[in-house]
Order: C-alpha cells, then structure tokens, then sequence
C-alpha cells in the first residue's frame, strides 16, 4: 500500500467519524455503529475501485479520529463497555467484508442480474411496509361495524368451521369465532396471504391460517383453529372459575382484547 492510498483513507475516513459521532446520539445506536462502518468501505470501494486495497483500514483510523473528538473537542468521557465493543466489532466486520467480498471480486457493484433481485427484495419490502402500517392505522381503531355485519361473520365461520370448534366450553367456541371476526376486520384474507408471504421471505415471525398462529411451518385454518382451541382450554383450566374472558387473551395487545371482547359480547347476546 502506498502512501497516497493510506493519505486517501485518512480523509475519507473523516466523514465516516461525523456520521457516526451523529449516529451515537440515536437511541438504539450500538447496531448502527456496528453496521455502518462495514456499508461505508463497501460504498466508497464501489465509487472509487481503485482506492479498495486495504480499505479495511478505515474503521480503524476512524476509531482514533472519533476517539480524538470525543476526549479532546467535547471532552466527553467515552470509557464504556459499549463504545469499545461497537468499535471491535466493527473493526472485524469490516475486516471480513474486505477479505470475502471486496477483494474478491472486480466490481463492488452489483451486476443487472443480481439488480434485478435487489430491486424485487426493496419491492417486497416497500409492499410490507405499506401492508403494516395499514394495518397498524386499522388495529388503533375499535371496531365501528353494525352488529350486524357481526352476525354475519358469525353465522359464515360457524357454517364454515363448527366441525372443528367443538370445544365442551361454549365459551371458548365463541371466542375463537370472536378472534376469527376481529382478525378478517383487521386484515383481509388477501392481505393476510401477502403478508404472510413477505414474512416467509424475509425470515420475520410467520403466522399461518385465519386465527393467526405463529409456526416454524406452514399451517393451514383449520391446523390454526385447533392449536388455537387447544391453547385456550388449557388456559381455561387454570382460571380457577374466573369466567373474564380477557383473561385467556394475554397473548394479545390491550386494543386487541376491547375488541375481540366487544364482538365476544354481541356474539353471546345473539346466542
């Protein structure tokens, strides 16, 4: 390595020092701190091939650039655990990034083919996002539908499922039946198909079929109707006579409960 490129990663490692001295005001910041060091060689190796050799070097100088403001311009304490295993663990990052990736390959970019899936993965991930927080809007919401819209749910599922929602506890029948309206309210069956999908890819938690239950696997409604149907009389048998019903429900948001125990409500009254 010759003493332009070093002279050239000393600069460049100024900008990278002001954006994570910034990033250390951030809640939550040990991952950026970790993170961003690795992303920026990969960035400036991409802009400028012809600096890459040894551009590993980089977090390590700004380790000491950082460190210098800190104690000297701030004159900040910064002797904590977290700092120095923030830096270690950026420094080794970076280190295998470079050996792995960087220096193995001509280009850092990313060819049209591999491009195409990048952008395929920020589709899926964008589409996510939107399904969330639509969901997310409609979930702060109570449920403000005419009971009879209710009752209609109510007789469709029982056609559909009351081979499998057997329970000898009725009240446990009609919570399933409550938790099976909420959930079709809150998230369409469309919608919920596409987001269980993007889960899938991403390697997010996955809930299968219409109550909604987490599994390593795929499941299908009625799999889901009967853990769920297991799930609630084991719960049942330990409220000791307690019949509050948001009780067997503490898996679930406070919001959640108001409305899955509202639909309970007019579903009993219509009983």
């Amino acid at each position: 390595m010759n003493l332009l490129t070093l002279f050239i990663d000393i600069i460049l490692t100024i900008p990278l020092s002001i954006i994570l001295i910034n990033l250390e005001k951030k809640e939550n910041s040990f991952t950026y701190l970790c993170i961003f060091p690795v992303l920026y060689t990969i960035i400036i190796s991409a802009i400028i091939p012809g600096i890459k050799e040894n551009i590993f070097l980089i977090p390590i100088f700004e380790i000491f650039i950082r460190n210098f403001y800190i104690t000297n311009i701030t004159e900040e304490i910064k002797n904590n655990k977290e700092y120095i295993l923030s830096s270690v663990v950026s420094i080794i990052l970076s280190v295998i990034t470079y050996n792995y990736f960087i220096k193995e390959v001509e280009n850092v970019l990313p060819s049209a083919e591999s491009l195409k899936n990048i952008i395929w993965l920020i589709i899926i991930f964008v589409i996510y996002n939107i399904l969330k927080d639509n969901s997310n809007k409609k979930e702060t919401k109570n449920i403000k539908t005419s009971n009879e819209y209710i009752y209609i749910q109510y007789a469709k599922y029982k056609a559909r499922y009351s081979n499998y929602i057997n329970s000898k506890n009725e009240i446990i029948n009609k919570l399933i039946y409550s938790i099976m309206i909420y959930n079709n309210y809150k998230t369409p069956p469309i919608i919920r198909h596409i987001k269980t999908y993007i889960n899938h890819l991403i390697n997010k938690e996955v809930k299968y079929g219409i109550l909604e239950v987490s599994s390593p696997i795929p499941l299908t409604d009625i799999e889901s109707i009967n853990i769920t149907l297991k799930e609630l009389e084991r719960k049942y048998k330990k409220l000791n006579n307690n019949h509050e019903i948001t009780t067997l429900l503490d898996k679930y948001s406070k919001e959640e409960i108001e409305n899955i125990a509202l639909i309970y409500n007019i579903i009993n009254n219509f009983s």
